[in-house]
């Protein structure tokens, strides 16, 4: 089979930057033979040609965003462009930041993965706890209490896990509110502009520093951070199902627990104290 002449990562952001491929049309590359020739999409060639997995894919995309900023906030030091912008801003009546500066950490990404796949050890545990309930009879003391201290333990570690979950959401929705804040008409319109219309505003027959293809530049940025927002999306459906499942087995491990239990007068009793108890603190609310 002959090699593929894909694009570097490096060269693949650089020519979205400057605007000399749009990230909305297939890339097309060719075998070094020049026999083959392959369609792909962005996301397509960055997960099979560039090292980048579906678990790190948000990590590359928040990456390309800081730097996509860097670039933009040097473009619009150029007074012109500026104040080209600025007069599309005051069509729009909004003279708000365009761009996207919020950043989560490469930590908090990898933290995140992490919670989606600790589902699946807290799947097995909880296969196991049931395993034994089911195949035991839990007529020995001992063995009982062993089995009830197992599931405390992974009630606890439920908890543990639903208050990572929550801390995490909350971050996310912060994430997303801000994201939702810009003002996707102005890029929008601004995707739109090329590069004579600026000429045109200040009667210019040319201007160097302006970049060729700005259009593409601001229509590249509003795809980014639309696949951002579709990633801060299925995060936070994740984490939901994933803590969903987790409520699931932790109801389950309790009333199971009970059962267990049921014939131990003291324990019933001390439940039922715990209950009114509790019941008491929010009258006392």
């Amino acid at each position: 089979m002959s090699k593929t002449d894909y694009l570097d990562v490096k060269v693949l952001v650089r020519e979205m930057i400057l605007g000399k491929i749009q990230i909305n049309k297939p890339i097309i590359i060719t075998s070094s033979d020049r026999t083959k020739t392959e369609e792909l999409s962005f996301l397509s060639h960055v997960l099979k040609y560039n090292k980048v997995t579906k678990k790190t894919i948000f990590i590359f995309l928040n990456e390309v965003l800081n730097v996509f900023n860097n670039q933009l906030t040097k473009l619009m030091k150029n007074k012109r462009v500026q104040e080209y912008i600025n007069n599309i801003k005051s069509q729009w009546e909004d003279f708000s930041d365009i761009l996207f500066k919020d950043t989560i950490t490469n930590d908090q990404i990898k933290l995140i993965e992490e919670l989606i796949e600790n589902i699946n050890e807290l799947c097995s545990k909880f296969k196991e706890i049931n395993g034994n309930v089911e195949s035991n009879n839990v007529t020995d003391v001992i063995e009982q209490d062993e089995l009830v201290e197992n599931m405390d333990v992974f009630v606890k570690s439920i908890k543990e896990f639903n208050e990572n979950t929550d801390e995490i959401t909350s971050g996310l929705n912060s994430y997303q509110g801000n994201l939702n804040d810009i003002n996707m008409c102005v890029l929008l319109d601004l995707s739109m502009k090329n590069k004579q219309l600026y000429l045109d505003a200040f009667e210019l027959d040319e201007d160097k520093t302006i970049p060729e293809n700005i259009h593409n530049i601001f229509l590249n940025y509003i795809y980014i951070l639309n696949l951002i927002k579709k990633q801060i999306i299925y995060y936070k459906k994740s984490i939901k199902k994933v803590q969903e499942i987790a409520s699931n087995m932790k109801k389950h491990t309790v009333n199971t627990k009970m059962s267990v239990k049921s014939h131990d007068k003291l324990f019933m009793t001390q439940e039922q104290e715990k209950g009114i108890e509790s019941y008491i603190d929010t009258l006392s609310e």
